[in-house]
């Protein structure tokens, strides 16, 4: 039988399918405390949580949870994998741009002082001790775990629900697929549309594998008058400027995912997709600032090739 629950999460709607002989609507009924669980430790919203903690002590060596831990050795991996096209230690030059609350509580037109101009830290600054279960971030810098640690937590989450059946869980955006419905062979699902709210591009068909989506119209709002987005290029510490409304791209691990759709996006269309094809067991498509979509020739829509 196939169960489904949705409740607010990270600052998104979280939805969550499960296909299954147990008790599905008990198992999923426990789902939001195992969002709640891990967001306590990875928000940077909330000044009690972990990586706040850790945050507050750059330059140190902190002991951390085994949460903590796995969730920034996969963004220090996705720095390595993007060259630093994804790099966790941005939060400054986000912080500077206004970007400061939950983006549900963030106010959309801001007059502040003045931005941030500094220099964002070498992802490989950030060190992980994994014997002794220890971080340190470089001295006067801080992270932001953001679309990675949303990623992360999908995957988590998807990865303690397949014990029980085929499972679905969509972290606002950030999709993880574990096996697939009884008599399919996989999940379809739809890509957003960055132009609409009310339609979806095309479906794809997925199993055991990730799709994740950025853009720069989906977290926006003005700062002195100007227009700002979320996604950072940390060469030059300002929103990236790119010919990329919107990047989708599918891959076995959801953190990874996410940082290749970044890479994309800062790259642009033609050679972000370029770089994507090049990328072993991941696939993408892009919306370009006109309209026109473009994919990877490895991209399935629809389940066909």
């Amino acid at each position: 039988m196939l169960y489904y629950t949705s409740f607010r999460a990270m600052g998104n709607t979280i939805q969550v399918w499960l296909e299954t002989d147990h008790d599905g609507s008990a198992i999923l009924g426990q789902v939001g405390g195992w969002f709640e669980e891990i967001e306590a430790v990875l928000s940077r919203f909330r000044p009690q949580s972990e990586l706040s903690q850790l945050n507050a002590r750059s330059g140190e060596w902190v002991a951390v949870s085994d949460v903590l831990l796995s969730a920034v050795l996969a963004a220090r991996h996705a720095a390595e994998a993007t060259d630093g096209l994804y790099n966790p230690l941005v939060l400054p030059a986000l912080l500077g741009i206004g970007y400061t609350h939950s983006f549900e509580n963030l106010e959309h037109d801001q007059t502040t002082p003045t931005d941030w101009h500094g220099a964002i830290p070498s992802w490989d600054a950030l060190t992980v001790d994994v014997d002794h279960a220890a971080i340190r971030l470089p001295a006067g810098s801080t992270i932001d775990l953001g679309g990675i640690g949303k990623g992360w937590t999908a995957e988590w989450v998807a990865r303690r629900l397949k014990v029980y059946g085929a499972c679905l869980v969509d972290a606002g955006g950030d999709l993880v697929a574990c096996g697939a419905p009884h008599g399919e062979s996989g999940w379809t699902i739809q890509i957003a549309d960055p132009l609409s709210d009310e339609q979806s591009l095309l479906p794809i068909l997925i199993r055991d594998s990730a799709v994740t989506t950025s853009g720069t119209t989906y977290r926006r709002w003005r700062q002195n008058g100007q227009l700002r987005h979320h996604l950072i290029d940390p060469r030059t510490g300002q929103p990236a400027l790119t010919d990329v409304l919107s990047a989708t791209v599918v891959h076995p691990h959801a953190p990874t995912a996410e940082a290749y759709t970044k890479a994309v996006l800062l790259l642009g269309s033609v050679e972000g997709l370029a770089w994507l094809n090049q990328q072993p067991y991941a696939a993408g498509m892009v919306v370009c600032e006109d309209g026109t979509l473009l994919a990877t020739s490895s991209f399935i829509s629809g389940g066909k090739p």
